[in-house]
């Protein structure tokens, strides 16, 4: 298990679990609008291709979740797939003139897995991460057709409030890797990596099957249902949940800076492999390091 010490909260900012207890509320109220609609022929619009989709209810979603979350801690800000990043509302009382408090800051997908949300699939889910100064401390995950709420603060990771047991990586011959590797961005980009990437991945692995949802990936990852996860162009908003359950279940994470090679925090760096325990499948991690190279190659 991750045994990192909980941070202290400053006189200002809510604990850990707090947080999460936030983040739990506006996940919920979100959870039951979704839950509540009919999927059938959804109106969808395209936001950078057609492999890049957006409904009404992503942003309807969105605008539930951020007004839970100003109404509940208007204090913090909040960084949204749709909408972007939105400053706090107000500053922290008895901060005036005071060294500046740490900020809290929300990482929300309304929806993850918008296509397969809008096809009438259920794996799909609310994201939302939470940190402190850039350090996650709590995060939840939610499947609202599925009844999955996955969540962690500064203790275990549970789903549905049943602790999740850290558990071992198998060796990669019997190992089910869930991810879309490496993605179509990086195959456009690299298409020679790309084909020979997927096949590597295939003949090294039991099995590789793509859910749809970064966020259910990873959240599945962390159960131990299947073995590790791996994308090579993710965003924040996806992710920052996901990284920090896979952590307090006892999973093991690597990341990878890009093209910019600038050192950031795990949520914020575009590349990763997540594995369910603390043995890493090798066969991710070097397939990442070469398109590491590529990438620096091309600064």
């Amino acid at each position: 298990m991750n045994t990192t010490a909980p941070r202290s909260p400053s006189a200002t900012v809510p604990s850990p679990t707090h947080l999460l207890e936030i983040a739990l509320t506006a996940a919920h109220a979100a959870a039951e609008y979704l839950r509540g609609l009919d999927r059938d022929g959804l109106a969808r619009e395209y936001k950078t291709s057609s492999h890049d989709i957006v409904t009404e209810h992503d942003r309807a979603s969105e605008d539930i979740i951020v007004g839970e979350l100003r109404r509940l801690l208007p204090t913090a800000r909040i960084v949204g797939e749709e909408g972007g990043e939105r400053p706090a509302e107000s500053p922290a009382p008895g901060t005036a003139g005071a060294a500046a408090e740490p900020v809290v800051s929300f990482y929300v997908d309304p929806i993850d897995g918008t296509s397969n949300f809008a096809a009438g699939l259920p794996l799909f889910c609310i994201s939302i991460g939470v940190t402190i100064d850039d350090e996650l401390v709590a995060g939840v995950i939610d499947a609202p057709i599925l009844g999955q709420v996955f969540a962690a603060a500064d203790g275990d990771a549970t789903l549905n409030g049943r602790v999740l047991r850290p558990r071992s990586t198998r060796e990669a011959a019997d190992a089910l890797v869930l991810s879309g590797f490496p993605g179509q961005r990086t195959g456009s980009r690299f298409p020679d990596y790309a084909a020979r990437s997927l096949r590597t991945l295939e003949d090294g692995v039991s099995a590789v099957r793509h859910l749809g949802s970064a966020a259910l990936e990873l959240a599945y990852v962390a159960a131990g249902w299947a073995d590790a996860t791996a994308l090579t162009a993710i965003n924040s908003w996806d992710v920052a949940a996901g990284f920090h359950i896979l952590r307090r279940a006892g999973g093991s994470l690597r990341t990878w800076p890009g093209a910019e090679v600038v050192e950031r925090p795990d949520h914020l760096q575009p590349a990763y492999v997540a594995c369910t325990g603390q043995e890493r499948l090798a066969v991710l991690d070097e397939l990442q390091e070469e398109l590491q190279a590529l990438r620096a190659g091309e600064r």
